[in-house]
């Protein structure tokens, strides 16, 4: 092993074993182990030396490979958006060329020319759009600043596609015959109809609760609550059992069923919800007849079911 050699480490047992074997009886053989020693010791330092340098050398070749990946990265996002900046001058154009007026066959000829010039624009964004997130992935290390900046582009472009869409059909409003000259409108028009059936979905999905009213023996009997806890009737407290048949309550929008009738002694409200979003209404006799949630969305946020244990006037 390669290290330094010290005074006490030289008449160690294995340094005396080396004397040893030399036969070293005097000064000048002393002289001459001490010379291979040095000699093993510049040999060692020379190859820790040489890897030094080969390690440097790896590190300075990887920190100019990733300058390099850097600064292409940067050149095709600055493409894209200038790209981006024709887009909306030649729009601006556009706009411009089919306002009111007569629409005259070179008017026309330059408008469909523009929105062909847009169309090769807006596909070569969607292809240099897929070549940043490829040199994205191909940095060794993550770059955040850089991930938001593509997330940041694309929704540029989803938005200024989402324009020219708007662009063709108020130009094909206005006669002009457009819609084959951008390549990505079908697609677009798809997509965005897709997409507001998507969001209509989700707005049902998320205005859409159930209810159940009935007394405790009937919502007992179909499984709906339970009781749990105390003695003999004392301290027992109504919950909603934990899997429960949908189809036994009611669907309903909770933007437009607000109101329920009811006809009681007592209510007892056994799912969880905030006490401030809604009222109970009850009449001069005493007798409650209007359950009425005043905050729909707070009501129902913590659960999208409502279950009323009601006691009747016969007392059942």
């Amino acid at each position: 092993m390669c290290g330094y050699v010290s005074n006490n480490q030289f008449f160690s047992s294995n340094n005396v074993h080396i004397i040893e074997l030399f036969n070293l009886s005097d000064m000048k053989n002393l002289f001459y182990l001490a010379g291979i020693l040095i000699i093993l010791s510049t040999s060692c330092n020379q190859a820790k030396v040489k890897q030094l340098e080969e390690e440097n050398t790896q590190l300075k070749k990887e920190l100019k490979q990733r300058d390099e990946d850097i600064n292409s990265f940067m050149q095709v996002f600055n493409e894209i958006e200038e790209n981006l900046a024709q887009v909306r001058a030649k729009e601006q154009l556009i706009t411009k060329q089919a306002g009111p007026g007569e629409t005259g066959h070179d008017r026309v000829a330059s408008v469909k020319s523009d929105i062909r010039a847009i169309d090769q624009l807006m596909q070569q964004n969607k292809e240099n759009l897929k070549k940043l997130s490829g040199k994205l992935g191909a940095l060794k290390v993550e770059n955040k600043q850089m991930k938001k900046m593509i997330e940041n582009l694309e929704n540029t472009i989803i938005s200024k596609n989402m324009e020219i869409l708007g662009l063709v059909d108020q130009l094909e409003s206005m006669n002009y015959e457009v819609e084959g000259l951008y390549t990505s409108i079908a697609d677009l028009r798809a997509e965005n109809i897709e997409q507001d059936r998507i969001i209509n979905l989700q707005q049902q999905r998320l205005n859409t609760a159930y209810y159940i009213i009935g007394t405790e023996k009937e919502l007992k009997e179909k499984g709906i609550i339970t009781k749990t806890g105390g003695f003999i009737g004392i301290g027992r407290v109504k919950q909603m059992t934990g899997n429960v048949d949908e189809k036994l309550f009611t669907k309903i929008d909770i933007q437009k069923t607000k109101v329920f009738p009811v006809n009681a002694r007592k209510i007892n409200l056994v799912t969880n919800h905030p006490a401030d979003s809604y009222i109970i209404r009850k009449n001069d006799e005493g007798y409650y007849y209007s359950f009425e949630i005043t905050q729909p969305e707070k009501f129902w946020e913590r659960s999208k079911y409502m279950v009323l244990v009601l006691k009747k006037r016969n007392g059942k």
